[in-house]
């Protein structure tokens, strides 16, 4: 667009409706998260500060949330020694949008303490400002008769001076108090929220004494220079603050590991720590559980964690057994820009929702080896307590066994000469039996030998007793010996079976199961077909030897590599048992979104007992008398 065409020309300026303004205030209400006000207040009094240290760079602030009593009530309020307001300006600045452009850092032109407090105080804000010594009040409200949103007129008077008794302590010449009354004259605004206000931190942080802590500590990610922020405990220890230190803070504490990657777009800060209890505290006043948030101009636009209205998303970024071991904080290049409410972030009306979206399959590639070698080691432990296999071969130990007996001369069976009566020896313990082949002639004496005297004794009708505790499966192990179209070898004088996890089926297998379950990682779904073709080997092996009279020769052309191979071949098996596995591992994780998903959408944004618009309740005096 050229200047010059518009060379001499003007416009009228748009202004706004009183009513109009009024129904958007309302409206806002639904689309602003109760909490969004905490953030407001504070971020002025933040930059009330730091216009007094532009001129003073030594100068320390203070800003305190703490409690005041009005017309008998408990309420909310936050005090700060920033530079204050006049009356003139107090006028300006809250009463006309886009009043206030003190050179904001975030440039939302004075719209959020506004929109945000007056959405969630129809009952009124109370701004007491105090500059060189003089201070004013002023009450903004919705009016109950007028329904308009504006400041309070008493006999024409809006700013009401305030005596020095009425100064807070911590304000010597300049600062400001700010009074949030709620939405009625007896509402208590310092008690935590409802639960069905879920807010930032999705309705969990709700202690009496932590809860506004909790808010403002993930909200802002660090605290400035030369800056203190407190709140009280609204409990009965009034004399002990909790201090607010930021989101960071909290992470370091909590997390004792820390790395950083680059992607498109944006840069992923990695908070890791080995145990997934809690180390620092017991996390009252900091979000310290396993979380995805999303950061921008130092403050915590969004985030994402186990709460009572939310899931953890870090399976979704290959993070399944790590998911509260580990916090990734997402810091999104300059060209996002956030929304008025500042509740989120948007680049040429792309939410950030769709931006993280893809940055998830980028950051399982970038992912450092040492925590992608951690979530692998811990996600095949996981997949390693499953005693499937070894449960379901004891099981089925009737189909496979060959009855097997020893001499005894109480034994209840009568042995005849050509069976074989010697168990298999194989076993797991620690000192293994050097010769585990079952087939191997029995040590026991059986037959006519010389033995007594020299004289030939007859023992071939010597009775047996039957073998209970028999092994019939041969052992599994696994190598990597390349490319094959052989799945394994078996070892006749070792009676164990070697699985190749190179060769073509194991990885045929591997790559078409992780298409429908992207979380297990490519190593450990190898290792898991492995496991499910010698489980299908152990079954075939067992009974070729015991429960078929093939001869040796026989037995040793039906084992061969590619007899082995033939018999593993059983896609559609191993296919369907792993997908049952891995879908039970994850079924409980689907039923709790859904149960989460479903109250979200019964939630109530509004709550009718603290809430609810009611004229009747507001109570005014018509006096100047505060």
């Amino acid at each position: 667009m050229s200047k010059n065409e518009f060379e001499g020309t003007s416009v009228i300026p748009i202004r706004g409706n009183e009513y109009g303004m009024t129904d958007m205030i309302d409206l806002w209400r639904s689309s602003i998260t109760f909490d969004q006000q905490y953030r407001e207040f504070t971020q002025n009094s933040i930059e009330s500060i730091q216009r007094v240290q532009q001129k003073n760079s030594l100068y320390k602030g203070e800003i305190l949330w703490t409690t005041c009593k009005y017309k008998g009530a408990n309420k909310l309020t936050i005090i700060d020694d920033g530079e204050g307001m006049t009356p003139e300006q107090i006028l300006k600045n809250l009463g006309e949008l886009g009043g206030s452009s003190r050179n904001n850092r975030y440039k939302n032109f004075g719209c959020g303490a506004k929109i945000a407090g007056l959405s969630w105080n129809k009952y009124g804000i109370i701004y007491r400002c105090w500059v060189d010594g003089e201070g004013f009040a002023v009450h903004f409200l919705k009016h109950p008769i007028t329904k308009l949103y504006g400041a309070l007129k008493i006999d024409e008077v809006a700013a009401i001076p305030i005596p020095d008794s009425e100064k807070p302590s911590m304000i010597d010449q300049h600062g400001c108090q700010v009074i949030l009354l709620g939405d009625s004259v007896d509402q208590d605004t310092a008690k935590p929220p409802s639960e069905k206000l879920y807010g930032m931190l999705k309705g969990s942080k709700i202690s009496v004494d932590y809860w506004l802590a909790a808010r403002l500590n993930t909200r802002f990610y660090t605290i400035p220079v030369n800056i203190k922020i407190q709140t009280d405990r609204f409990s009965y220890n009034r004399e002990r603050k909790v201090s607010i230190f930021g989101h960071q803070y909290g992470l370091n504490k909590e997390f004792k590991k820390t790395d950083e990657i680059c992607l498109n777009g944006a840069a992923v800060k990695i908070f890791y720590k080995e145990s997934a209890k809690r180390e620092y505290s017991s996390g009252s006043d900091f979000v310290t559980q396993g979380q995805l948030a999303v950061l921008n101009q130092d403050e915590v636009i969004k985030i994402d964690f186990s709460g009572k209205s939310g899931t953890n998303p870090l399976p979704a970024w290959g993070l399944s057994m790590l998911r509260r071991q580990v916090a990734l904080v997402v810091i999104p290049d300059k060209k996002f820009t956030q929304d008025l409410e500042r509740k989120t972030l948007v680049c040429e009306g792309m939410p950030i929702e769709v931006f993280l979206n893809s940055l998830k399959e980028e950051f399982k590639e970038k992912m450092p080896a040492w925590l992608k070698e951690i979530e692998n080691k811990m996600q095949q432990e996981a997949l390693d307590k499953d005693n499937d296999h070894e449960e379901r071969l004891k099981k089925l130990l009737s189909l496979f066994k060959k009855d097997r007996y020893r001499n005894s001369l109480a034994g209840e069976v009568d042995i005849q000469e050509n069976e074989i009566r010697r168990a298999s020896s194989y076993n797991k313990s620690d000192h293994p039996s050097p010769d585990p082949n079952p087939d191997l002639p029995p040590k026991d004496e059986y037959g006519k030998i010389e033995a007594i005297f020299g004289m030939k004794i007859d023992r071939s009708k010597y009775t047996g007793r039957r073998i209970k505790a028999v092994n019939e499966f041969p052992e599994i192990r696994y190598r990597k010996s390349g490319p094959s179209h052989f799945v394994g070898d078996f070892f006749k004088e070792d009676y164990a079976i070697e699985i190749n996890e190179d060769s073509y089926l194991t990885i045929e297998l591997a790559n078409h199961l992780l298409k429908r379950f992207k979380s297990i990682s490519p190593k450990n779904m190898i290792r898991e077909v492995s496991k499910h073709v010698g489980f299908a080997l152990q079954q075939q092996v067992a009974h070729i030897h015991n429960r078929t009279d093939a001869s040796e020769e026989e037995k040793q052309a039906i084992l061969s590599p590619w007899g082995l191979t033939a018999c593993a071949a059983n896609k559609d098996f191993i296919i369907e048992r792993l997908s049952t596995k891995f879908k039970a591992q994850i079924n409980s994780q689907d039923k709790m979104l859904d149960t989460l998903q479903s109250l979200a959408k019964e939630k109530t944004i509004e709550d009718s007992s603290i809430h609810k618009y009611n004229p009747n309740k507001y109570v005014f005096n018509n006096s100047r008398k505060r």
